[in-house]
């Protein structure tokens, strides 16, 4: 008699994944516009988004239903590695990280981690890592990256509001988005006129004033419809990253 055990399948995040690994990606390729890569740094960096790729099933998972002290221990372990970024003065530019991290922690230890606000920061802290990275590759940020960094981060803000706000069980609409998107455009268009990186921002836009007349995604087919935005979201992504990559070049 042939007995099949029959196993659970991991649940994999793939719209963290994603933003990850363009993240890197736009780090990447940004140092290598800006000065060149660095052989030791550039590796030192990659094994650090190794680390968080490998590990980011269990922790971010785990840490948003129910964590065990091991999970926060290995939070912890992906956290550590950042912090000489504090030395020997810490960088006004890691509020860009920071804020998304302390709202992410506070939802999560109130048992929200699963929640709309806890996602959206969360998405935000992934791509807020694109200072980070850049920083460890041995760049430092100018003004430009650092309106870069505001766009990108931003940008993502607007894509995971937009995602929630789809979903029929979430309060948020997705209108919400639209208004994120709209106002830090209005502020960003004027600073970044001399790099012309606003132009990175005018697809996002369109797509923003589009969304005020969407409304939220029907329960039935909903698995499918959302894996559709999803799919959509990550080539946006990487339309929006080759756009900034561009015009850091020229």
């Amino acid at each position: 008699m042939n007995m099949q055990v029959k196993t659970r399948p991991i649940h994999v995040d793939s719209g963290a994944i994603s933003v990850i690994i363009v993240t890197y990606g736009l780090s990447l390729g940004s140092a290598a516009l800006l000065s060149g890569l660095n052989l030791i740094r550039t590796l030192l960096t990659t094994l650090l988004v190794a680390i968080n790729l490998l590990s980011l099933v269990r922790v971010h998972l785990r840490l948003v239903s129910k964590p065990k002290p091991m999970d926060y221990a290995l939070f912890v372990v992906n956290v550590v590695p950042y912090t000489y970024l504090l030395f020997p003065t810490p960088r006004p530019w890691l509020l860009l990280s920071l804020i998304p991290l302390l709202i992410f922690v506070i939802e999560a230890l109130r048992g929200k981690g699963r929640g709309a606000v806890a996602n959206i920061a969360g998405t935000a802290l992934l791509s807020s890592t694109y200072l980070p990275w850049l920083a460890m590759m041995g760049i430092t940020p100018s003004l430009t990256i650092i309106y870069t960094a505001i766009i990108w981060v931003g940008y993502h803000v607007f894509s995971a509001i937009y995602v929630e706000g789809k979903l029929p069980f979430r309060a948020i609409k997705p209108w919400f988005s639209s208004l994120w998107w709209l106002t830090l455009t209005s502020f960003l268009a004027y600073l970044t006129m001399s790099s012309k990186l606003y132009l990175a921002m005018m697809e996002p836009t369109a797509r923003a004033v589009i969304a005020l007349r969407e409304g939220k995604i029907n329960r039935n087919g909903l698995r499918e419809n959302m894996r559709r935005i999803g799919i959509m979201s990550l080539i946006e992504s990487i339309i929006m990253a080759v756009m900034l990559l561009l015009l850091i070049k020229y």
